[in-house]
């Protein structure tokens, strides 16, 4: 089984109806949630969350978009608890993101590195395309905080 990031943009409505089947149904509440990501609203990451996790804290962003946020349930949704980034946070995110191309996250690229600490999928870093494979995942990240901050809307991330 691989572990993914999924992100969600939300509207208050949506944030409200996420609220109350969270308490209600954490099924219909993934189900939900999901369904919003499918219209476009939002985007996964695939396995290069953590690959992407540890090149940004070489420099130290203003929110960590990776794992950061408020939780929204103990953990019973998924493998992680939904969390919850503010729009607020949202915005300096997407400061931050915006003015931060690739290549400063593929400075601190090092296979061995990556390898050495244990940095999800394992097997990974040292394939040709793997700094490729962050690149674009990256690239739809900024799209998705960039978008969220445009509409002064908050995410909802989480790992299953």
């Amino acid at each position: 089984m691989s572990v993914i990031t999924t992100y969600v943009r939300l509207r208050p409505d949506e944030l409200a109806e996420l609220r109350g089947l969270l308490v209600e149904s954490p099924a219909e509440a993934l189900e939900y949630a999901d369904d919003l990501r499918m219209d476009d609203r939002g985007m996964d990451s695939g396995k290069a969350w953590d690959g992407l996790r540890h090149l940004l804290a070489k420099l130290a962003p203003p929110v960590d978009v990776i794992s950061g946020g408020e939780p929204l349930t103990a953990g019973a949704w998924s493998a992680d608890a939904p969390r919850l980034l503010t729009a607020e946070q949202v915005t300096a995110a997407a400061h931050f993101l915006s003015g931060t191309p690739f290549t400063s996250l593929a400075r601190h690229y090092d296979p061995a590195e990556l390898t050495l600490a244990n940095v999800y999928p394992e097997a990974i870093w040292d394939e040709d395309w793997a700094l490729e494979y962050l690149e674009d995942s990256y690239g739809n990240l900024v799209a998705l905080f960039q978008a969220a901050a445009a509409g002064n809307e908050p995410i909802i991330l989480w790992k299953s």
